[in-house]
């Protein structure tokens, strides 16, 4: 169904990173300056929220990853919010320096198996990853990033990225890659290629890990869709968006 000028209700699904650390307070502020509120505020992952968006289910779909050409074409439109830094997380005690991208590559397709082969301990490395069939912007980002063409090796998977911060946290041996707005005590990011995931780095291009925070709409945006998106380039927003991600704008 075509979009009229007020929706007075709007709802969103897609990207954890995006609906668990932006959403909330960004839709509170937007209903109390517009009287226009969120029915629902979902994490259901960046394809499924892609998805619900096309089909018309959402009103936006949260997607923490670069869109392809093919689905740029199914939506009618879309806006990048901000940039999410990846931050690759092992336990606080491992002693592992800073990795480069092949090394990365090495650990996450399985053909690095110890610590000590990167100034660590001598300890078996687990990898932690969100389910490689559940549709999540993190494993198709990092696989973008770092692996390329390669698969992922032996993993243990689990159902969100917190849940990999977690347990990495209580693993000496584990590393994860997920979104540095989901750090938790006990863990660390590695500097990647010589550069830490800190904002100076990041904006010169030195750290590699980033993505953008797309929404995406099923029609052109008009009326209160439109409006959210213009609301979510406005400093209040891009101050909400700037606590734990890099503004767009």
């Amino acid at each position: 169904m075509k979009e009229t000028a007020s929706t007075h209700i709007l709802s969103y699904d897609g990207a954890t990173t995006i609906g668990t650390n932006i959403m909330p307070e960004a839709a509170k502020l937007f209903a109390a300056q517009t009287g226009v509120s969120f029915s629902y505020i979902g994490g259901a992952g960046a394809d499924a929220g892609f998805n619900a968006a096309r089909e018309g289910r959402v009103t936006f779909g949260g997607v923490a990853r670069q869109l392809t050409d093919g689905e740029k074409a199914q939506v009618g439109g879309y806006a990048v919010i901000g940039y999410d830094v990846m931050g690759v997380f092992v336990n606080a005690r491992n002693t592992a320096g800073s990795l480069s991208r092949a090394q990365l590559k090495d650990i996450f397709t399985g053909r690095a198996t110890n610590w000590n082969q990167f100034g660590g301990p001598n300890l078996i490395i687990t990898v932690y990853s969100e389910k490689l069939s559940g549709g999540r912007a993190t494993v198709k980002a990092f696989r973008d990033m770092v692996l390329g063409n390669e698969e992922y090796g032996p993993l243990k998977e689990l159902d969100d990225a917190i849940d990999c911060i977690r347990d990495v946290a209580g693993d000496a041996g584990g590393i994860t890659a997920s979104s540095m707005s989901f750090a938790v005590p006990g863990v660390r990011a590695l500097a990647i290629d010589g550069a830490a995931p800190v904002p100076t780095d990041v904006q010169s291009g030195a750290y590699p890990l980033k993505r953008p925070l797309i929404l995406v709409t099923k029609e052109v945006p008009v009326g209160d869709t439109k409006a959210f998106l213009d609301f979510m380039l406005t400093p209040e927003a891009q101050a909400i968006v700037g606590r734990k991600f890099l503004p767009a704008k």
